[in-house]
C-alpha cells in the first residue's frame, strides 16, 4: 500500500486501553455502576477523555469491558483429554472466585440487573461464553467416551464451578489457588465421571 493509501493519525496505543480498563474497574469498585463516571476514569487513568470516547463511544460498553477483565476469559483448551482440559482452565476460573474480583463482580452483576444493556452484554460476552467453554470440555469428553453418554455437560459444568465457589466460600482462597488442590478437584471429577465397568452378574 502506498503512503497515500495508509490511514492517517497515530497508531493506537494498547497500553492506554489497559490503563483505562484498570481505572474503570477501580471506579466500579468504589462507585458501582450507578455512580460510574467516564470523567473519573479519565482522571484515574491519566488520559484525555476524548481518548476514551474514541475507544468506547458508549459508557455501557466501557462498563461491560471493564467487568470483562475480571471474568475468566476462557478458551477451549482442546488437549484431547478431560483431565488436561480441566487442569488448563481451572487456574483462570479459580482466580475469578478470589478477592477483590469476586466482590466487585457480585456487586456489579447484581446492580447491572437495573441496567439491562450492561447486564445483557456482560452475560452474553463473558458469563455465557465462559460457561459454554466449560460445557464444551465436558461435551468433548463425552464424545470421546471418557465420560458416560448420560452425563449432562451443562450440569457437569455447573457442578465443577459450584465446587470451586463452595470451597473458596468455606475454606478460603488457598483451597482453590493451590496447585495440588486444583489437581485434587480435577482428579475428583475425572474419577467420578469416568465410565464404570458393569457389575458381574
Amino acid at each position: 500500500m502506498s503512503s497515500a493509501g495508509r490511514p492517517r493519525g497515530r497508531r493506537r496505543d494498547p497500553s492506554i486501553d489497559a490503563r483505562v480498563l484498570r481505572a474503570a474497574v477501580d471506579e466500579l469498585a468504589e462507585r458501582g455502576i450507578a455512580g460510574f463516571s467516564t470523567n473519573n476514569v479519565a482522571a484515574r487513568a491519566g488520559v484525555d477523555k476524548r481518548g476514551i470516547y474514541a475507544r468506547w463511544p458508549d459508557r455501557d460498553r466501557l462498563v461491560v469491558d471493564a467487568l470483562g477483565t475480571l471474568a475468566a476469559g476462557l478458551t477451549v483448551p482442546g488437549t484431547g483429554a478431560l483431565r488436561a482440559d480441566l487442569l488448563a482452565i481451572v487456574p483462570a476460573v479459580a482466580a475469578v472466585f478470589t478477592s477483590p474480583r469476586l466482590e466487585i463482580l457480585q456487586r456489579c452483576v447484581q446492580e447491572a440487573q437495573n441496567h439491562p444493556a450492561i447486564y445483557a452484554g456482560f452475560r452474553r460476552d463473558f458469563i455465557d461464553h465462559c460457561m459454554a467453554v466449560v460445557e464444551d470440555v465436558f461435551r468433548s469428553a463425552r464424545h470421546r467416551g471418557e465420560i458416560p453418554g448420560t452425563v449432562d455437560p451443562e450440569l457437569a459444568c455447573e457442578a465443577f464451578l459450584g465446587v470451586l465457589l463452595t470451597r473458596v466460600s468455606f475454606s478460603g482462597e488457598a483451597s482453590i489457588l493451590d496447585s495440588d488442590r486444583q489437581h485434587a478437584i480435577v482428579d475428583f471429577f475425572v474419577t467420578t465421571l469416568e465410565p464404570r465397568e458393569p457389575a458381574p452378574t
